[in-house]
């Protein structure tokens, strides 16, 4: 992973905990928000019952993609899960990760998702 990787790869990071710090002090434990940095943003949200940090879309510049830092920002989650019983990765276009995560043992949301939306899945992974 290059250096501007590894400098959204912190980033991201750190707003994950700042969001999961704050979640527990908000009237309506909800959020929905977009991380941003100059190398990428990501949308991420966790909706109100919701016990999985969702990621909802994500748009890396072209210098730090395919150095693993979605990979890296997911494994990060998984290790410091705060109040999460698991990860979604919402409406996949990238086909090469779907299959990546499949491999991995993530699983489709459900099974209308896997039917209806196969070209652009959700898939989730409980910790």
């Amino acid at each position: 992973m290059n250096q501007k990787a590894k400098q959204l790869l912190h980033q991201l990071c750190v707003e994950y905990d700042r969001l999961s710090k704050e979640f527990k002090s908000r009237s309506f434990p909800e959020f929905s928000e977009t991380i941003t940095h100059p190398l990428g943003h990501c949308f991420v949200r966790c909706p109100i019952g919701s016990q999985r940090f969702s990621i909802v879309s994500i748009k890396f510049d072209p210098v730090v993609r395919g150095q693993g830092v979605l990979t890296e920002f997911i494994d990060y989650v998984k290790r410091n899960p705060y109040h999460y019983q698991g990860v979604e990765v919402a409406i996949i276009e990238n086909k090469s990760l779907a299959r990546h995560l499949r491999t991995h043992g993530w699983k489709y949301k459900s099974l209308f998702g896997k039917v209806f939306f196969s070209n652009t899945p959700t898939l989730v992974k409980d910790f």
